[in-house]
C-alpha cells in the first residue's frame, strides 16, 4: 500500500444548479447541495478509496463546518492533521449553468495554515506529496507548502499539484507560478490551464512544452480523454462518450487515481486509464469519496 500526504484546502462546496438566468431580487427554485470538498480534501478522499493510506494537512475553523469536515475524513481512515483556527471554515458556493461552473470561494481559515503546523514525522515512510495548487497563490499558506516541499525533496519523496483555475494564474502571474511550482515531479491540468501555462494551443504542442518543465503529468481533455507522459514517453486514453452531471472533483480525481497507480508499478499507460476511470465517476454525479 502507497502512502500518500495530500496538503492543501478543505472545504465545503455548496453546488447549486441554475434552471435559468438569474433574476435580479425574487427567488429561483433549484436543487441545493452541500459535499465535503476542497482540491486537497477531495484527493485525498479518492486517494483512499484507491486503497492508498492518506495523511491530510490543512486547516479548518473552530465552527461546525469544519468539525464536520474533519469527521468525514476521519470516517474514511484518513490520517488528520489539521489545525483550528479563529477564522471560518472555507467554502465555495458552485453555481453550474449546463455543464460550466462558476466558484464563488471563501478561503477563510484555509489561510490560517503556517509552517510551524508541518511535522516532519507526518513524511515517515511516506511515498509520495500532492499539493493543491491553489495554495501556492496563498500567501498565508505558502510557506507551509514551501517547508513540505523541503520535507519531500530530503526524504527523496515524489511531488504532484493540481494547478488551479486558469484565471486565478493569470491574476497571479504565469512566470511566477510555474517558478513557485519548479521543483515538482507530477503536475495535472486541463486544456485552458495547459494553454496558459505552455502557450500553445493543441494538446501535442502543450505535451511537447510541459514535458519539457515537468518530469511527468497529465493533460486532461474532458470528454476527449487525456495525454499523459513520463519523460520521453507519451500515452493517449480516449474514453467512451458519458453524460456529464456534474465537474466539480473530477480533476482531483483525475489525479488521485493516476498517482495512486503509479505508484503501485509505474506503469504510465495503466495510471491514465484508472485516472480517467475515476474521474469519470465523479462526472457522472457519483461524489468524489464514495
Amino acid at each position: 500500500m502507497s502512502r500518500i500526504v495530500v496538503l492543501g484546502d478543505l472545504n465545503l462546496d455548496v453546488l447549486a444548479r441554475l434552471p435559468c438566468d438569474l433574476p435580479h431580487g425574487g427567488e429561483v427554485r433549484t436543487s441545493v447541495e452541500s459535499i465535503p470538498g476542497g482540491s486537497a480534501g477531495n484527493f485525498a478522499r479518492a486517494a483512499t478509496c484507491e486503497g492508498a493510506d492518506v495523511t491530510f494537512i490543512g486547516c479548518v475553523g473552530n465552527d461546525l463546518v469544519g468539525e464536520l469536515l474533519v469527521r468525514s475524513l476521519i470516517e474514511q481512515g484518513i490520517d488528520v492533521q489539521v489545525k483550528h483556527v479563529e477564522l471560518p471554515t472555507g467554502t465555495i458556493v458552485a453555481l453550474q449553468y449546463g455543464t460550466e461552473s462558476t466558484m464563488l470561494c471563501s478561503r477563510g481559515a484555509n489561510d490560517g495554515l503556517d509552517p510551524s503546523w508541518i511535522k516532519e514525522e507526518w513524511f515517515l515512510k511516506a511515498d509520495h506529496l500532492h499539493l493543491s495548487g491553489y495554495s501556492f497563490l496563498s500567501p498565508a499558506q505558502l510557506p507551509a507548502v514551501k517547508k513540505a516541499m523541503r520535507i519531500a525533496q530530503r526524504k527523496a519523496i515524489s511531488i504532484s499539484v493540481s494547478p488551479p483555475p486558469a484565471n486565478l494564474i493569470c491574476s497571479f502571474g504565469v512566470t511566477r507560478f510555474l517558478e513557485a511550482i519548479a521543483k515538482v515531479n507530477f503536475i495535472f491540468l486541463n486544456l485552458k490551464e495547459g494553454k496558459l501555462l505552455s502557450g500553445k494551443e493543441t494538446p501535442e504542442e502543450i505535451v511537447t512544452v510541459l514535458a519539457e518543465k515537468f518530469a511527468a503529468g497529465v493533460l486532461t481533455l474532458g470528454g476527449k480523454g487525456s495525454r499523459a507522459w513520463r519523460g520521453d514517453k507519451r500515452d493517449r486514453c480516449q474514453i467512451d462518450s458519458i453524460n456529464v452531471v456534474d465537474t466539480t472533483g473530477a480533476g482531483d480525481a483525475f489525479a488521485a487515481g493516476f498517482v495512486v497507480t503509479y505508484l503501485k508499478n509505474c506503469a504510465l499507460s495503466a495510471a491514465n486509464r484508472r485516472g480517467n476511470e475515476v474521474a469519470c465517476r465523479v462526472l457522472r454525479g457519483k461524489a468524489v469519496h464514495t
